[in-house]
């Protein structure tokens, strides 16, 4: 396996960043027919900025291309973790977690790229019993298993 890099963000990082979320989960990659792209979400630019300097924002690059991301709240809550589809099933999103290390996680459950509540199992969190939150009841917490 590649070696792989693990380390906070930084502002000169904000446009790799951006072109990787968009690629990924704006939909870009879909016209490539790359797989483990989608078409569901969309992060403007300023909010990268906002993760980048007000939150944690942990990157995984390998060959200094990014290939994971991950965003922690002050408030301990991880709001987004992607691996790059090329690069899934490695590792590589249990290692971002494992660093993260957040107390709960806000997760959009209804991915075309697929459901991540099994994956946050494994890594030891709970689905939360409250309902799902979000304009669309597509939300779900999940917190620390002790």
């Amino acid at each position: 396996m590649d070696d792989i890099e693990y380390r906070r963000a930084r502002e000169s990082d904000l446009p790799a960043i951006t072109s990787f979320v968009d690629f990924w989960l704006a939909g870009r990659g879909l016209a490539d027919g790359v797989h483990g792209s989608a078409h569901d979400y969309f992060v403007p630019a300023g909010r990268h900025l906002k993760f980048v300097t007000k939150y944690t924002t942990l990157i995984a690059l390998v060959e200094n291309c990014i290939i994971g991301w991950s965003v922690k709240t002050h408030q301990g809550v991880l709001i987004h973790l992607l691996v790059a589809g090329t690069f899934r099933h490695r590792g590589i999103g249990s290692e971002l977690l494992k660093r993260m290390d957040p107390e709960s996680i806000r997760s959009k459950m209804d991915q075309a790229a697929g459901d991540p509540a099994e994956f946050y199992a494994e890594q030891g969190y709970t689905k939360s019993p409250n309902p799902p939150q979000g304009k669309k009841h597509n939300i779900e917490l999940f917190t620390k298993t002790t």
